[in-house]
């Protein structure tokens, strides 16, 4: 056997594997919760495709079988919605998984003879949307974006002050990380740690508002206008953000936002999620940012483990897509 069949055998062990201990997990975890949405309904039919971005260090699918949105692509279409999931260079900064958005938008056009898509982006997906709505107005109609470092992220700041040696370590696993990640999905995206951490840094924020501004962006901590004008298209706007850090004692990721958002909380960044700041996720029209949620629970990570009372961040973006369906989207 080649080595080539040798790495492909090992890649679909390793995802059959992924795939039956996600299952087990995922059958705990839900025990007892509420029945999925109803098939055929057409609460989420937005006009226009919706295609979900997502953010550093993330991908389409984990181990090729976790979704990064958990159970929300089923969730849109099971309500109607036409939902793509996007697969950007993990670590990166937008000149790089910007343009592989704009290729993917132009494919997904082509496969469905729609005229634009709906953007949704995490993190720093939402950054990227942007991105493809100033590059390709015309194939934009609205951007959401949900934790999204708009004006940078004081970690990222925090990072970035670290000595030089760590930063190249980082970089590396960086590296190495992102490029396993697409390998379980057959691509080979290219990964840059060091640009992905400038451009997440208020400073690299700044320089990217500057180079695609938006009027959804305004000073301080206000908030922007809801629609951009560009070239005569009209894109509409949306935010939300989560404001905490500890959510679920289960979750595994919990700690390391704990840390994150203290340090944040220490270099003057107010209320966080644990990585982004209230003030920095503000863009266009701000639905919320009173979430219970962390970073991870904006978008039902870990295995849709939030916390008690929380709202249920699956409902809540089923919820923005009947908005863009009720707007003609």
């Amino acid at each position: 056997m080649s080595q080539t069949s040798l790495l492909r055998a090992a890649r679909d062990f390793l995802r059959t594997q992924a795939a039956a201990a996600v299952l087990a997990t995922s059958a705990a975890l839900t025990l007892g919760a509420a029945a999925p949405a109803q098939a055929a309904s057409a609460y989420a039919a937005t006009r226009y495709p919706i295609v979900l971005v997502h953010g550093l260090s993330g991908t389409s699918k984990f181990l090729g079988v976790v979704d990064y949105w958990y159970q929300i692509p089923e969730d849109l279409r099971a309500n109607g919605a036409n939902v793509y999931v996007a697969d950007v260079s993990a670590f990166n900064d937008e000149t790089v998984r910007g343009e592989q958005l704009v290729s993917q938008i132009r494919s997904v056009l082509a496969t469905t003879g729609a005229t634009k898509v709906n953007l949704i982006g995490h993190s720093q997906g939402g950054l990227t949307s942007r991105y493809a709505a100033a590059v390709v107005p015309n194939l934009v109609a609205s951007v959401t974006t949900i934790g999204t470092p708009h004006k940078g992220s004081e970690f990222a700041d925090f990072v970035e002050s670290t000595p030089a040696p760590f930063q190249a370590l980082v970089n590396l696993g960086a590296d190495i990380f992102g490029s396993v990640l697409g390998w379980f999905n057959g691509n080979s995206n290219p990964q840059n740690g060091f640009a992905a951490l400038h451009i997440l840094s208020t400073s690299g924020a700044a320089d990217f508002n500057q180079a695609f501004p938006s009027a959804g962006l305004a000073s301080g901590c206000n908030t922007g206008n809801a629609t951009d004008v560009r070239n005569g298209n009209v894109q509409k706007l949306y935010s939300w953000t989560g404001r905490s850090t500890a959510t679920n004692l289960l979750d595994l990721f919990d700690p390391v936002l704990v840390f994150s958002g203290g340090v944040m909380q220490a270099r003057g960044s107010g209320t966080n999620d644990g990585l982004v700041s209230v003030c920095s996720a503000k863009f266009g029209q701000v639905l919320s940012t009173d979430y219970a949620w962390n970073h991870l629970d904006e978008v039902n990570q870990l295995l849709g483990l939030i916390g008690w009372g929380a709202a249920d961040p699956v409902a809540v973006i089923r919820t923005q897509a009947n908005r863009l369906k009720t707007a003609g989207l």
